[in-house]
């Protein structure tokens, strides 16, 4: 061998040993920032499902809240009140009513729902102070009656009844007076008194009483109002009850009180019907196609449509969920349609998997069953199965996997996403990929939080899901 061949073959060994270490730096580096992506998503989901154990324990409280906004001098000012009466709650006992708005919690000003679940997340105590200023206008200021002056002919209110039980019987208002101003906001019309209530007292630092004007008899007076009513209300926080209600609750319009219960239960019943269809369609087929199948033209045609429709995207399968089953054989949108529908997604991958399990199995085996009389039925049933079964569950534990966090699917075909009944088989459902989306989808304070919490739980039952796929394939195998 020449010197100069030898030069050659010396440079094409540096330079398979440099590309070999320049794209396993690649691939190392590449595994490590998709790890490192992957910690910081599950850190941020877990970040945004915090809430939860304290919007739990706001409910149990009595404490079910929504933010609202008031339109004054050309700006949104939010503000919170209570949209769910829970009569036996510790709200309710200590006289908060439904509609009522949250001024503060201890010497902090309320804007937001969150506020409100931030301070009961870092309470030092089991005592939530809270200021409220009772949504019943009639309360404070019992029937206020707008009227015109006769002088000025500027609008002003009057109060016209007023109870003696009244917050502004009370402080010293009279029915007759003219509201004019509360702290320096006028006043010129009756639901304006009340939202120049909540003006005034979002903006003082604690709760307090506030200084109404008003006109009696041609002359000014300043009435202290102690309008806002204060109460400790206790409060009950435990993370694993907040789990609990969370996993057991149906949906509802207010955060605190939503749960997956339904969205848990449908996604069950449709990963064990996809089971059931899948599994002895796709090993049947698989068994057919490598134990009893002739090799020509047609049964490569036929892998290789398989091949294919493993790679078709999941909405053209809800497509034909809708247009076929829903609707020309009038099967409705319910849960068995619905698994219909995912057995159609994940078949050919459970067909490819158990194939690839088969195909494992050494020719050996199947030759010393023929050698001793055995038929081809008789191999494939008692040796060339139990063989396969770690790979053939594995592959349909991993398909249904796919099946659990399905959503495309499921949204095209028509899955519900507001449920309160657990579904059945002949029911309309929803899933916790569709319930994800919907609460995501919300405005509202407080879905968003649920939602991080809800992904959290879908992970859990995957994690799940793929490490009973190991244990299954670890405690089936078979050594030869």
């Amino acid at each position: 061998m020449s010197a100069q061949t030898l030069h050659i073959e010396r440079r094409q060994l540096v330079w398979r040993k440099t590309k070999s270490t320049f794209f396993g730096s690649i691939t190392f580096s590449t595994i490590l920032i998709s790890l490192a992506l992957l910690v910081a998503l599950i850190v941020y989901i877990l970040i945004n499902a915090r809430p939860l154990m304290a919007m739990r324990a706001a409910s149990r409280a009595g404490l079910v809240l929504s933010t609202m906004v008031i339109q004054w001098d050309a700006k949104n000012l939010p503000y919170v009140i209570i949209t769910d009466f829970i009569p036996e709650s510790a709200a309710a006992r200590a006289g908060i009513s439904e509609f009522d708005a949250i001024i503060h919690i201890g010497p902090e000003s309320v804007y937001r729902s969150a506020q409100v679940w931030e301070a009961i997340a870092r309470l030092p105590s089991d005592a939530l102070p809270i200021g409220w200023i009772s949504g019943d206008p009639s309360k404070i200021f019992g029937d206020l009656l707008p009227q015109m002056d006769p002088q000025t002919g500027a609008l002003r209110v009057v109060i016209d009844y007023l109870p003696e039980e009244s917050l502004g019987f009370q402080a010293g208002l009279r029915p007759g007076d003219i509201v004019t101003h509360i702290e320096d906001i006028p006043v010129t019309g009756a639901r304006q008194a009340w939202e120049a209530l909540i003006v005034a007292a979002q903006r003082r630092a604690q709760p307090g009483p506030l200084t109404v004007q008003i006109e009696r008899d041609g002359e000014l007076f300043t009435i202290a109002l102690p309008a806002e009513q204060t109460a400790q209300i206790p409060i009950q926080r435990s993370w694993w009850r907040a789990i609990w209600d969370f996993l057991t609750s149906y949906d509802s319009n207010s955060p605190e009180k939503a749960g997956l219960a339904s969205a848990i239960v449908g996604s069950l019943y449709l990963v064990g019907l996809t089971a059931l269809f899948a599994l002895p369609l796709g090993v049947g087929a698989a068994i057919y196609l490598e134990e009893y199948a002739r090799r020509n033209w047609l049964t490569e045609l036929i892998q290789l449509l398989i091949a294919n429709l493993a790679g078709v995207p999941s909405v053209i399968y809800g497509i034909i969920g809708l247009e076929i089953l829903a609707r020309a054989l009038k099967m409705d949108r319910v849960l068995i349609t619905g698994s219909l529908t995912m057995t159609l997604l994940i078949l050919p991958m459970v067909i490819i998997a158990a194939r690839e399990a088969l195909r494992t199995i050494p020719d050996s085996i199947r030759h010393a069953a023929y050698a001793v009389g055995a038929t081809r039925w008789q191999v494939v049933r008692s040796h060339v199965l139990p063989y396969a079964l770690p790979g053939i569950l594995t592959g349909l534990i991993i398909s249904l996997s796919r099946a659990m966090g399905e959503a495309a699917l499921l949204i095209l075909l028509g899955a519900f996403q507001y449920l309160t009944f657990l579904p059945t088989l002949g029911s309309y459902f929803t899933v916790v990929p569709i319930q994800i989306f919907t609460w995501i989808g919300e405005a509202k304070d407080g879905f968003a939080n649920i939602a991080a919490a809800a992904i959290i739980v879908l992970l859990t039952i995957l994690l799940a899901m793929n490490a009973l796929a190991i244990f299954l394939r670890m405690k089936f195998q078979r050594r030869w």
